[in-house]
C-alpha cells in the first residue's frame, strides 16, 4: 500500500522535530526542575540559570554508565533541601522517561548526593543523561558502587517530590 504523501512529510516533520528537541541544548531560562511536596510554600520551578545561581561544586567520580571519570558540576541534594525548606522524609525522583524511584533523604544526605547539570564543564544534553543527574561520588565511596545506590541515580531529572 502506498502512503499518501502528506503522512510522510508528517512523519519526516515529527522526525526532524523529536531529534532537534533530543539535540538541542536547554534555554537558561527553561524550566527544567519541578520540586514539590513537602516544601515551604509551593511547587518550585527550577531554570538552569536558577540552578547554576545556587551555591554549587564539582565531583569528580567514575560511574557505571560513563567510559571514564568525569568532573560534574553540581549543587548538592543537601542544599537543595535546605533552600525549600523541606520536611519530607524520602524524595521521589521522577525521570523525563517517567523512570521514578523513592530514596530517603538520610541515604542521600549520608553519601553527599548531588544533581549535575553540568559534565566536563558542558550542559548536559538529555541525550547524555541530562539535562539534570543525581549521583553520588563514587569514586570517593567505592563501598556505596552498588546497584542498590546505582538506582538512586536518575538521569533525565524533571521533578522531586518530597515526602
Amino acid at each position: 500500500m502506498i502512503k499518501p504523501i502528506h503522512s510522510i512529510t508528517a512523519a519526516l516533520v515529527s522526525l526532524l522535530l523529536l531529534t532537534f528537541l533530543i539535540a538541542t541544548p536547554l534555554q537558561a531560562d527553561q524550566n527544567i526542575l519541578t520540586v514539590t511536596g513537602e516544601v515551604t510554600g509551593s511547587n518550585h520551578h527550577f531554570s538552569l540559570a536558577d540552578l547554576k545561581a545556587m551555591p554549587n561544586y564539582q565531583v569528580k567520580t567514575e560511574t557505571i554508565w560513563t567510559d571514564q571519570e568525569h568532573t560534574y558540576t553540581a549543587i548538592s541534594v543537601a542544599q537543595l533541601l535546605e533552600k525549600l525548606g523541606a520536611k519530607g522524609q524520602n524524595l521521589r525522583f521522577i525521570a523525563l522517561n517517567d523512570y521514578a524511584i523513592e530514596v530517603p533523604v538520610d541515604i542521600l544526605l549520608e553519601h553527599n548526593a548531588f544533581i549535575a547539570f553540568e559534565q566536563d564543564g558542558k550542559p548536559m544534553r538529555i541525550r547524555d543523561k541530562g539535562p539534570l543527574w543525581v549521583l553520588y561520588p563514587f569514586s570517593d565511596q567505592p563501598q556505596i558502587n552498588t546497584p542498590f545506590y546505582q538506582a538512586h541515580c536518575a538521569w533525565q531529572l524533571k521533578t522531586i517530590e518530597v515526602f
